[in-house]
C-alpha cells in the first residue's frame, strides 16, 4: 500500500507509546480501515488473536503509510495491531446486526450478506454466531462488564471531584 506522493507520513509518540499530534487522526483513520477490511482480516475467525495476517498487514500497510521509530518493546505495535484488531471485532458486530435477519433461514441469510464478504465466509461467521460456546461467551462479558460497573470505584482525582462540587 503505497502513498500517491511516495512520501510517509511521520508519526511522533509520548513516553507512553501513544501517538500524538495531527496525524493521530490519520492514523485511527487509516487502522479503523484496515481493521473493517475483510480481505486484510478475514471475518471467518474466532478471534481476532487467532488472525494470521496482522503482521503482513502491519508491515505492508501500516508502515509504508506512516513513519515512526518502534520501541525496543513492541508496545506501540501491539497498540496498533491492538486497535486494528477492535476495529475488526466491531465491524463484525455491526455487519451482524445490520444483515442477518432471525427469520430468515440459514440460506436466505447468506444471500443477504455484505457484497464484500466471501459466501462461505459469511457462512462460517453465521455458524460461529450460532455456537451455543459463543453465545455464552457473550453473555459471560456481558454479565462481567454490568459486574464491572456495579463494583466502580472512582479514582481519587474523581473522589476530590464529587465532594468538592
Amino acid at each position: 500500500m503505497e502513498r500517491p506522493n511516495g512520501r510517509k507520513i511521520v508519526l511522533r509518540f509520548n513516553n507512553g507509546k501513544q501517538a500524538i499530534g495531527n496525524e493521530t487522526g490519520l492514523l485511527s483513520g487509516v487502522l479503523g480501515l484496515l481493521g473493517s477490511d475483510f480481505g486484510k482480516f478475514p471475518i471467518c475467525e474466532e478471534s481476532s488473536r487467532k488472525i494470521t495476517t496482522k503482521d503482513k498487514v502491519y508491515n505492508e500497510c501500516v508502515k509504508q503509510i506512516f513513519h515512526f521509530d518502534e520501541d525496543s518493546e513492541g508496545t506501540i505495535k501491539k497498540n496498533i495491531l491492538k486497535s486494528m484488531q477492535k476495529s475488526w471485532k466491531e465491524t463484525r458486530l455491526r455487519l451482524y446486526k445490520a444483515f442477518y435477519e432471525p427469520t430468515f433461514t440459514t440460506e436466505q441469510n447468506i444471500d443477504h450478506r455484505p457484497p464484500e464478504i466471501d459466501r462461505e465466509h459469511w457462512r462460517w461467521f453465521l455458524d460461529y454466531r450460532a455456537k451455543v460456546e459463543t453465545k455464552t461467551n457473550r453473555r459471560s462479558a456481558r454479565k462481567m462488564r454490568r459486574i464491572d460497573q456495579n463494583n466502580y470505584i472512582p479514582t481519587l482525582a474523581v473522589r476530590k471531584a464529587l465532594h468538592s462540587g
